[in-house]
């Protein structure tokens, strides 16, 4: 420093600190959460307190996912409230700590794992006479009996909740961010508890205190909302407050189910899908896209409950202080040699036998840019576990040491298994048996299928139905198989299932590849793809709900790569169609290219109709041109050869249509070269 004295004068010395001490907030912001954590509740009454004999839920396994997700985004600032310190003067206190220790331009989560509850308006403020609220420790389940007089002090109501979330938005700042998740429930029609394979988070009815008078409910039910959205103001641009979005698992008046993890760990739904979501980020990422994946996540594991999300949804993640992470995996064990390892996922997450792996020290943001590494190939697999041998010896160290990056999948087993004990006759189910066991992809199964077939039978013909068991969902029209081709026409029902599973599942990344969409409903009578309308009339626990109708679709290259990339449409009852390029029509790959950073809304409009339900638009983007047209009805046309299709795209997709037919679906497939972006939305009738 001396030294530097002797060569700078005093005047320019004192400039350079004066420029220091300027941007130094700006250097000093920080990633902060709070997590609060109550899955041990207490089994006991009190005549103040009431009965709080809330079942115990896995709260505390939530703590290691959000914990470990949010970690790895370098939040350093991270409290844990648990149990019996989560009592409602504890939490605020928590979250007065919280904002004592902020600083202006910060980014704070808070999260909770707990029961939640509606109870009776205390303000008339709200539209359904019902506050959410935290299920705090200590608190009552009920108010009969002799513990009738309680007062609603235990609970944590949404405006309660709220004043201290304002506070802390305007310490913050409106260069701050806030991100509230609320794993917690109502449960309107369930009965709270034990019932069932899944713990729910929530009590069966609303808890009305007595001598508490507020308005009555309206006649017409109020829109269903985010639990605990009442913590959610006017938007931050009006206020200079930091903006603020609230992600809950389930509407106020829905159950929220735990699920299991791919370790067969109990935990929250929400804190689960949350953390997978977190696992592929990149820079620029917004909120809504965030949701957007939780609802995918939500879905593939089968729950019924709708997430919801509220508040500056467009903004980007964390401020846009998004660390880019690829997806890894933990390793669960290592054989005593060090050239066998196990991690904690499976079939499940689509890793089968044949795909190969790096090995990478723990804290690896992408592997390719790992100077120790070991290669590996996945061997053997479970529905929840894959074993993994090595190229050569794991270095010594402890299994928390190392990630395990996936490098080249396999399509893997996409068994279908089908039930065929509805068909009464045995003729018919003699004749279906024969036509599907060609399928080497078809198992028959009594037990757990994924498909039934349902007969129709009426006036002396004999009809099917196609049904998929996880939720009823009936694929395609009835199929008369008296007619000529009728089983051949099951058989390709049952295909469409295997080809749209697979593509559902498959979510290939690549650094630099970074393609996303938007739906935008059209104005009536318009027939301008450019003249669109506001999403917000149509949107549903986040998501897009369309009637029938016309839509825009926009796309946006958020990437450093040009791309090339194509739009298939994946329906609720599991057919697959290609929508960009569009098909029947003279457009080239070339027309379907995008620039980094470049934004656009594709001339051409989609036509929205029936069948009703759950849909997902799928983008699959590449570093060189491709067109799906070229192999999208190869089982129709009777062509099942791949010969002469050569981009890997096209290879992929030619192979989705006919993996049923033959062994190809064990074959290797390179996702080096190629990004996806999946859409979900509802299709739902119009309104009368």
């Amino acid at each position: 420093m001396d030294a530097l004295r002797q060569l700078i004068p005093y005047s320019v010395l004192a400039v350079l600190a004066a420029l220091l001490l300027a941007t130094t907030p700006a250097l000093a912001q920080t990633k902060r959460a709070l997590i609060v954590a109550i899955g041990d509740y207490p089994n006991e009454t009190n005549k103040n307190r009431g009965n709080t004999d809330w079942p115990d839920i896995n709260s505390a396994n939530d703590v290691l996912l959000i914990q470990g997700a949010l970690k790895r985004q370098n939040f350093t600032d991270i409290v844990v409230l648990r149990d019996a310190k989560a009592t409602r003067e504890g939490i605020l206190a928590a979250v007065d700590s919280l904002i004592a220790r902020c600083q202006k331009g910060d980014i704070v989560v808070i999260h909770f794992s707990s029961h939640g509850q509606q109870i009776n308006d205390n303000d008339s403020d709200e539209l359904d006479a019902l506050d959410e609220a935290i299920v705090c420790y200590g608190a009552p389940s009920d108010t009969t009996g002799e513990f009738a007089a309680y007062d609603g002090s235990q609970h944590l109501r949404d405006e309660d909740l709220g004043a201290s979330i304002n506070r802390l938005r305007t310490k913050l700042g409106a260069d701050g961010d806030v991100l509230l998740i609320a794993d917690a429930c109502h449960s309107g029609t369930i009965t709270r508890g034990n019932e069932g394979p899944f713990l729910l988070r929530g009590n069966k009815k609303p808890m009305y205190l007595a001598n508490h008078k507020t308005k009555t409910a309206p006649p017409v039910v109020p829109k269903p909302r985010p639990f605990l959205a009442a913590t959610y103001n006017r938007p931050a641009s009006q206020t200079g407050m930091a903006p603020y979005v609230v992600i809950s698992a389930a509407r106020a008046n829905e159950v929220n189910q735990e699920c299991l993890t791919a370790t067969k760990m109990p935990a929250g739904s929400l804190s689960y899908a949350f953390t997978r979501s977190m696992t592929n980020l990149r820079p620029g990422e917004t909120y809504r896209l965030l949701f957007n994946r939780i609802v995918t996540e939500l879905l593939r594991m089968g729950k019924s409950q709708h997430p919801e999300v509220e508040g500056d949804v467009d903004r980007q993640l964390f401020g846009g202080q998004v660390v880019e992470q690829q997806p890894y995996y933990t390793l669960s064990e290592v054989a005593e040699n060090r050239r066998q390892l196990t991690i904690p996922a499976g079939r499940l997450e689509m890793i089968y036998p044949g795909t190969t792996v790096r090995v990478c020290p723990a804290g690896i943001q992408n592997p390719a840019t790992a100077t120790r590494a070991v290669s590996g190939t996945v061997t053997t697999g479970t529905l929840f576990s894959a074993t993994i041998n090595l190229a050569k010896p794991l270095p010594p160290g402890l299994e928390s040491e190392y990630w395990v990056f996936l490098q080249e999948r396999t399509f893997g087993d996409l068994t279908v298994r089908v039930s065929l004990d509805s068909l009464q006759r045995p003729a018919l189910r003699q004749q279906m048996q024969a036509s599907l066991a060609k399928l080497p992809l078809v198992k028959f199964d009594r037990t757990t299928p994924d498909l039934q077939l349902c007969p129709r039978d009426s006036a002396g013909f004999s009809r099917v139905a196609v049904k998929r068991m996880s939720d009823g969902t009936q694929f395609g029209d009835l199929i008369r198989l008296h007619e000529p081709g009728g089983a051949e026409k099951v058989s390709l029902r049952i295909q469409d299932y295997v080809q749209a599973k697979f593509l559902q599942n498959f979510n290939p990344s690549y650094p630099g590849i970074d393609v996303r969409m938007e739906l935008l409903p059209n104005k009536p009578q318009s027939r301008d793809a450019n003249d669109t309308t506001s999403r917000a009339p149509f949107l549903q626990n986040g998501l897009l709900a369309l009637p029938p109708g016309w839509i825009s679709v926009r796309m946006m290259n958020a990437g450093d790569l040009p791309v090339y990339y194509s739009v298939i449409d994946i329906q609720p009852d599991g057919l697959v169609s290609v929508i960009f390029p569009r098909p029947n029509t003279p457009d080239t790959p070339d027309q379907y290219r995008l620039e980094p950073k470049q934004s656009l809304i594709i001339p051409s409009r989609v036509a929205i109709s029936a069948p009703y339900g759950s849909e997902t638009f799928k983008v699959l983007a590449s570093l060189e041109k491709f067109d799906l047209r070229n192999v999208i009805k190869m089982r129709e046309r009777g062509n099942l050869s791949l010969r002469g299709v050569n981009s890997v795209l096209e290879i992929l997709f030619g192979r989705a249509q006919v993996m049923a037919r033959s062994s190809v679906a064990e074959t290797g497939f390179p996702e080096t070269t190629i990004g996806s972006f999946s859409y979900p939305f509802l299709i739902v009738p119009k309104k009368p």
